[in-house]
Formats: C-alpha cells, structure tokens, sequence
C-alpha cells in the first residue's frame, strides 16, 4: 500500500481510505488483507479487468473527440451523379483523403439531381457533386466548379459510321438515341438537348436510364447511340464503340454543390484539397 501511494503522489492513509470507500459502496471486498500483504479477492480481480477496459475507452474517447473536433475523422457524406464516378479528379481527391486522414469513412450516395438536392436540403449530404446545368439554388446552398470534360459519342459496334474517327451530330441526326433521365433543365439530358438544338435537329429519343453504365450497355444491346462524358469512355464494352465529336461543344461541367455554412470539419478537409493547385 505505501509503495501504491508513492506511485499516486498521496499519503498512504489517503488511499487506503479512498479503497475502503469504494469497497463500501460496490458492497465487495477487493482485497485480502494478511500478513502486511495485499493481494486481491476474485471479485477485485474481475474489478481490475473491466476497469482496465473502462479506462481505455475513455482514453481512446478523448482521442476520439479530439481527432473529430480537427476534422481527422467522421464521415464524409458525398453524393454524386452516376457520371461523375468515372471522372479521375474524384477518385483522386478521395484516395489523397484517405492517405492523409485514415479513420475518415467515406458514405457514397449516387442519384440524380433531384435526389441529391432533396439530400442535401435534408442534411442527410454533407456535399454533392453534380452535372451541370444547374437548377436555382436555394438560399441555403453553394455551388462550385469541381471539373469539366469534353463529350464523345458511343455508337454499337455495328453501327455504318462505327469505324469514323470523328463525327458530326448531324450526321446521327436520323439515329435513335439513348440518354439519361434527368428533371428538366438540369444535367446531362439537357446538356444533350442543348446540343443537338444547336447541331440543328430534334432528337429521338427511344430509351432512358438513370446511370451512364445503363446508357452504355443499351447502346451494347443495340438499342440506340448516345451522348456521353469523355470519361465513360473508362467503361469498356466488347460492342461499344466511342468516337470523337466534331462540333465544337462547350465541356461537360461537374460542380461540386454544398451548405453556405459548413460545419463538418471533415468537409473542411474535402474542400481543402479541392483548393489545391
């Protein structure tokens, strides 16, 4: 006991009365006391095992709160549209994460726009990538670019003009199309509405999906041709064949889309990443 003492930095009739309180109020004896010796009962034997636990988890709580608090770990709710899977710069940003903060869990969420801003409003994302063009944002919301890519086409490899190096979009002007199913005005559908408008026709659409990879194995299927970003092109298919376009089209934009407000620490470190050169 005068040795326990020593160790704690207090007075041995201090601790003794400290131990014979807490026998008292657990209602058990924890140690055998005879001849000048202690030694613990079996019930302080099963006290000192669950307590060495209890005191580890509250040692590993402090770290826990502290490692939140600075944003080096927690979850990352990200949502995305389905294309934006296949851009490289998310994949990047996400492993640079993942190599600088560990015990950050990512939760991926894939949707539409609609799906991912009803997400967002709702606090259930902390951050959605989505493909532009935007709807009006509520008050509540930001928007920042995130990247942009060229299109290509993807033709079944059948199709007469499979084997072109480049085409124009009013040269598929009589084809039938596949794209995807997004609310009007917004994302890839319109990106693609917007361009044949400008090519000077109205497409037939005969088939919708709501994920690129859909798009592109009914294109497999023969179903149709389509309008896709120049990184679906990552998803080979033995009869899907990708070629460039000719128009000169504006860039399929990603903009990243987040709380004016950001409370989670761990989204600070997502954004941070995204500011550097």
């Amino acid at each position: 006991m005068h040795r326990a003492a020593e160790r704690l930095n207090m007075a041995q009739p201090a601790l003794s009365q400290q131990i014979k309180t807490l026998e008292e109020r657990l209602g058990v004896t924890l140690f055998h006391r005879a001849h000048r010796r202690l030694t613990l009962t079996p019930a302080g034997e099963a006290f000192l095992e669950k307590s060495k636990i209890a005191l580890n988890m509250v040692d590993q709580a402090i770290l826990d709160a502290r490692q939140t608090a600075r944003g080096e770990q927690g979850v990352l709710n990200l949502g995305c549209v389905s294309s934006a899977i296949f851009d490289g710069k998310l994949p990047a940003v996400l492993r640079d994460i993942h190599a600088q903060w560990p015990n950050i869990t990512l939760s991926l969420t894939t949707g539409n726009v609609q799906t991912l801003y009803a997400a967002l409003q709702s606090n259930q994302l902390d951050v959605a990538i989505i493909r532009a063009p935007l709807p009006l944002l509520p008050e509540a919301l930001q928007c920042k670019p995130f990247t942009s890519e060229k299109t290509v086409l993807a033709l079944p490899r059948h199709h007469p003009l499979a084997g072109s190096a480049a085409l124009t979009l009013t040269s598929l002007k009589e084809d039938k199309w596949i794209t995807l199913r997004d609310p009007e005005g917004i994302g890839l559908e319109q990106y693609f509405n917007d361009a044949c408008r400008q090519a000077g026709f109205q497409p037939k659409v005969v088939q919708y999906a709501t994920e690129v990879s859909t798009v592109i194995s009914l294109v497999a299927a023969g179903f149709g041709i389509a309008l896709l970003p120049a990184s679906a092109t990552a998803v080979r298919l033995e009869n899907v064949a990708y070629i460039d376009i000719i128009d000169r089209l504006e860039e399929s934009e990603l903009t990243l889309v987040c709380h004016r407000i950001v409370r989670s620490e761990v989204l600070k470190k997502f954004l941070a990443i995204l500011q550097r050169p």
